[in-house]
């Protein structure tokens, strides 16, 4: 009986998005197709992430109170991180960037605890209702800045997917970040396999998570956070409060990777006292399975995730 060859795939690396962006796609497929792929993950970065001058997000932040014309991906995004935020009551914001700042992320030391008064100060600039949008226009208020480190990543992740499969390639996985992982598969490549970092000691995994053509989208601060008089501060905020949301690690399954990271960054902000209200709303208007480990490692699991009990 002849044995089945195992199937061979060329992969590859690359620093984007400030973290490491894989790629794997069939060897038969030729190193030309992954350097397009690589392409266009570069070329999402270069046009709307934030960080980046010249995309439409850091114009719009430098043309603060103006209008700024942008193209139609930009409204999408700013429309679902809209409804969203709504469904969230405003917890999850992408308006957050006075928040962050305030805490210190962008400081490599003499990091202290926000006073109340500049913590009210920073708030009052938070508030995603005022971005505003009229056609293929944005403009958000003059004392705000917003910040795409909970979404443009995926966004990327899926065009490229989208481009993978007009190629006609049905296998491949793309990890980005360890954060966002968008897979495709066929009947012979049924599913990829996921180790789910220790929501405490990110050199530990849980084993057990399979996608079949989806992303796994994962948020959490074991290795992203302050240390402030020997307490340990997350860099994902609750919005309403302004302090370091409380919770530990957030996972969500979806069929697209701009989805899933908005969820899992909106999910890990959402207070304990509100997730049942808040997750039954969001159940409404998107498909998606999750879990949600506190900082008391009290875990709030859908069944596909039944294996991190």
């Amino acid at each position: 009986m002849l044995q089945k060859v195992p199937k061979q795939y060329l992969a590859q690396t690359r620093r984007i998005f400030h973290c490491n962006c894989k790629i794997k796609i069939p060897i038969a497929f030729g190193e030309q197709l992954l350097e397009k792929s690589f392409e266009i993950l570069e070329e999402i970065d270069r046009k709307y992430n934030s960080y980046v001058s010249g995309s439409y997000f850091s114009i719009i932040n430098e043309k603060r109170g103006s209008w700024v014309t942008v193209d139609q991906d930009c409204i999408e995004m700013i429309r679902t991180i809209h409804k969203v935020s709504v469904i969230t009551k405003g917890h999850y914001d992408i308006t957050c960037m006075p928040l962050l700042k305030l805490w210190g992320f962008y400081k490599e030391n003499s990091h202290k605890l926000p006073k109340s008064n500049e913590l009210k100060s920073a708030l009052e600039k938070v508030n995603f209702r005022t971005i505003l949008t009229d056609g293929l226009n944005v403009k958000i208020n003059t004392n705000q800045e917003i910040i795409t480190g909970s979404f443009i990543k995926a966004f990327a992740v899926d065009k490229t997917i989208e481009f993978l499969k007009k190629q006609g390639i049905t296998d491949a996985i793309i990890n980005a970040g360890g954060s966002t992982i968008s897979a495709l598969n066929d009947a012979d490549h049924p599913s990829w396999k996921i180790n789910v970092p220790d929501a405490f000691n990110k050199d530990e995994f849980k084993t057990g998570l399979e996608i079949n053509s989806q992303t796994f989208s994962l948020s959490g601060n074991v290795d992203n956070h302050l240390i402030i008089g020997g307490k340990k501060y997350g860099h994902i905020l609750n919005c309403i409060t302004g302090y370091p949301a409380e919770t530990a690690q957030t996972g969500v399954l979806t069929k697209n990777a701009f989805l899933g990271d908005i969820l899992s960054t909106a999910l890990f902000t959402v207070p304990a006292a509100m997730l049942d209200e808040v997750t039954a709303e969001l159940k409404k208007h998107f498909d998606f399975d999750y879990f949600i480990i506190d900082n008391d490692n009290k875990k709030t699991l859908t069944e596909c995730f039944q294996y991190l009990r």
